[in-house]
């Protein structure tokens, strides 16, 4: 990690870090590091950071090296944070808010398979209607690269009738269409 000066970083990234404060609903500045975040996040142990050295990096001004962090593609909102904070601080909704603006300022993406796994779900999701796992295995396994991953459970699953390899359409896919298109128009529009 480069040597960063920490009054320099902290004013230049006050407009950025009141963008991130704004989407998320997460006051940043509430968190007295006491840590029990850290403590019960299940990700933590195999992340470069915990959640609560997140936190404390965007109130030092550090973003960019939040940006890249494997911490914020790597939480699974699981909300076991939130239960503990004692500042009620939304963590995983800070992450989701730090994926989408690392993405949409052009950050590389720290866990390349969580982010084509999370667009292969929206995916089938955008088409069927709902999730559709057969087609979410063949798609993330196709983009991702991992051609063989889980067809060792995959003929075990379909006899067992956990997994269709038809999708099951719902009534109100045009609905569900409508509301990726109504996102990606305000995506647009920005």
């Amino acid at each position: 990690m480069e040597q960063v000066v920490m009054n320099t970083a902290l004013k230049e990234s006050e407009s950025l870090l009141s963008e991130i404060e704004h989407k998320s609903h997460v006051d940043v500045k509430k968190c007295y590091q006491c840590g029990t975040c850290a403590a019960g996040c299940p990700v933590s142990y195999v992340s470069d950071f915990t959640p609560r050295q997140v936190v404390k990096m965007l109130q030092t001004g550090l973003i960019d090296e939040v940006f890249k962090s494997h911490m914020i593609w790597l939480c699974i909102g699981c909300g076991n944070c939130v239960a503990r904070c004692p500042r009620n601080l939304n963590i995983p909704h800070l992450h989701d808010t730090l994926r989408i603006l690392s993405k949409e300022k052009g950050y590389p993406c720290a866990e390349k398979d969580v982010d084509i796994f999370n667009d292969s779900f929206l995916k089938t999701v955008q088409y069927t209607g709902r999730l559709y796992e057969a087609g979410l295995t063949m798609l993330y396994n196709t983009r991702s690269g991992h051609f063989m991953a889980g067809m060792d459970v995959a003929p075990g699953m379909f006899m067992l009738g956990k997994i269709s390899p038809f999708p099951h359409l719902i009534k109100g896919r045009k609905e569900v269409a409508n509301i990726f298109k109504k996102m990606r128009e305000m995506k647009g529009a920005k």
